[in-house]
């Protein structure tokens, strides 16, 4: 019986022993978790890592390759009077009731392009270099266009001239030397040779000018 006890006494322990297994699979779990942790930040960082080529191609502004000035695109000044040199010319068969039509043309005699546009300011002159008159009317008609003139072009407006002969005692008759031509926003002026007769009345308007166009 007492050896029965004893026995049994012995026995008891290895009957509650706990299993080997679970304490040495245990460590291994945090092992492969922190592997696994490991693994899934590695992958992160390659996806939005950008090489240096990349950075370059991405961070460059589009406006850079388009704010470079285009060859060519210089702005070409306005003529002004001492680039020019004026004519006053008749055209074939231009005469009508009472009036002569004519071209007023200016010549670029400078060395570099410039360009009129619109109406030149324009009267008649006597010898001294005075206005004679009333300065010409624009024609409502005509349309501002830009002409580029290089060395040696010409560009032309159409110019109407009344006789003063139709205005009678009215027109206060006076002898013409010339023409005065400003051209479009310039306040100098240069001459045209034309041998005429005026009105000095400064209400009697005998010319009529248009706009410049491409001769």
């Amino acid at each position: 019986m007492g050896c029965a006890v004893l026995l049994a006494g012995c026995g008891q322990p290895e009957s509650q022993e706990p299993a080997g297994s679970a304490p040495a699979t245990s460590p291994a779990a945090p092992e492969a978790s922190a592997q696994a942790s490991g693994s899934a930040s590695g992958s992160g960082s390659a996806a939005t890592e950008s090489t240096p080529a990349e950075e370059a191609e991405t961070s460059a502004p589009a406006a850079e390759e388009t704010d470079a000035p285009a060859e060519g695109t210089a702005e070409t000044g306005e003529c002004k009077a001492d680039q020019l040199e004026a004519a006053i010319k008749t055209e074939p068969g231009a005469g009508a009731a009472g009036s002569v039509y004519r071209s007023l043309v200016v010549t670029n005699v400078d060395s570099e392009d410039c360009t009129v546009r619109g109406y030149p300011g324009v009267s008649y002159v006597d010898a001294a270099g005075n206005q004679v008159g009333a300065p010409a009317d624009r024609d409502p008609a005509a349309e501002a266009v830009t002409v580029t003139l290089a060395p040696g072009e010409s560009a032309v407006a159409k110019l109407q001239q009344t006789n003063a002969g139709n205005y009678g005692p009215e027109c206060n008759q006076a002898d013409v030397a010339g023409v005065r031509v400003y051209p479009p926003n310039d306040t100098a002026w240069l001459t045209a040779p034309q041998e005429t007769i005026g009105c000095a009345n400064e209400a009697v308007v005998l010319m009529t000018v248009g706009t410049f166009v491409a001769a």
